[in-house]
């Protein structure tokens, strides 16, 4: 056989095998990829159960929301609830800034800090409370972390879940591609796009179906919010 019809078919061969096996690394790359995205909005569910069960708690042992009464103009209050390494993406002193991700670039709310916002709820609730932080410490294409908002009218909570899409109980960001989950006290729920309340949400079917799903590596979830339960009161 000529020679270079042997190196013609090696050549092919070789670049057929390595195709294959490039797209099998990105397809093992992408589920892994899923799998994560997955862990970390069924986390995100669970955090916002979380953060509106201690902020309805403090009201019914208060009688207002965490800041409702620190309001100090007709801005909306806000908490961006992240860990300090979060916090550096939306900060405009860092190098690590994104301002595309920062809902209070232009100063729209009345933003008090999540270390005043946990010992605002552990004074109200008389207790020390575990943090509960996004597991995603690094933006993708979206954004990472909580927000809590507080007017006179009551208090919002959106957390992102991007494998919950655009359903009846989730909507989409400004953005364009981040679909957010929003739990808001009765006197907001009419305010805020697909908003329910938390007793509503948690009765939903949708948010059922996703609550019952599972984690992929819930060992890894749990040792994530363990290194953070503490992240505000931790030193820089």
């Amino acid at each position: 056989m000529n020679i270079k019809v042997i190196l013609l078919g090696l050549t092919i061969f070789t670049f057929a095998t390595f195709g294959f096996a490039e797209n099998v690394i990105a397809q093992v790359t992408q589920k892994q990829l899923m799998d994560y995205q997955k862990d970390a909005d069924l986390a995100r569910l669970e955090h916002i159960l979380y953060w509106t069960d201690l902020i309805e708690e403090y009201q019914q042992k208060t009688g207002s929301f965490p800041f409702q009464n620190s309001l100090t103009s007709s801005k909306p209050g806000f908490v961006r609830i992240v860990t300090k390494a979060q916090q550096e993406y939306f900060d405009p002193q860092s190098d690590k800034y994104i301002s595309k991700i920062d809902n209070n670039a232009r100063g729209s709310f009345q933003q008090f800090s999540i270390v005043d916002f946990v010992a605002e709820l552990e004074k109200g609730l008389g207790r020390e409370i575990e943090e509960k932080y996004d597991i995603q410490n690094v933006p993708s294409k979206t954004t990472i972390g909580y927000n809590y908002f507080v007017t006179e009218d009551g208090y919002l909570v959106w957390v992102p879940c991007i494998t919950c899409g655009v359903t009846p109980v989730s909507t989409l960001l400004l953005d364009g591609y981040t679909p957010t989950v929003n739990i808001a006290s009765e006197g907001m729920v009419g305010s805020v796009t697909k908003a329910y309340t938390r007793d509503d949400m948690i009765a939903h079917p949708i948010f059922k179906d996703w609550m019952a799903r599972g984690y992929i590596k819930e060992g890894y979830v749990r040792h994530v919010e363990q290194q953070n339960a503490r992240d505000s009161k931790a030193s820089p």
